[in-house]
């Protein structure tokens, strides 16, 4: 199960990131691609473990789901696909370039005032 480890990462980008230590954190933003491999409830759900019992107890993790989206070098169109089936619904060519769909990025790290 990577998304614990991922997990564990992105809290460790937002103690470093969180500019003092009384600040309480509100929501952590993530953008997540389809292709990356991560279950988003996963995800969710240790989060919410490692968090559990500490000074981030109660904070969100909200995640943006970016769609596969390709750009086909013959007919110069972009596509967002439903489906990892890498061919251009427009001309069928299997000459397309992956635009979108494998990020991992925090966004925003929200705190109280």
């Amino acid at each position: 199960m990577h998304e614990l480890s991922i997990a564990q990462e992105i809290l460790n980008i937002v103690k470093n990131s969180i500019p003092s230590e009384t600040q309480k954190l509100k929501s952590v933003k993530i953008r997540v691609g389809k292709l990356s491999g991560i279950l988003i409830d996963s995800l969710k759900f240790c989060f919410e473990a490692i968090i559990n019992d500490t000074e981030f107890s109660g904070a969100s993790l909200d995640v943006i789901e970016i769609p596969i989206k390709i750009s086909c070098a013959e007919c110069k169109t972009d596509t967002e696909l439903n489906e990892p089936i890498f061919i251009c619904p427009r001309c069928n060519s299997f000459n397309v370039q992956l635009l979108a769909g494998r990020e991992l990025e925090i966004t925003e790290i929200e705190v109280e005032d």
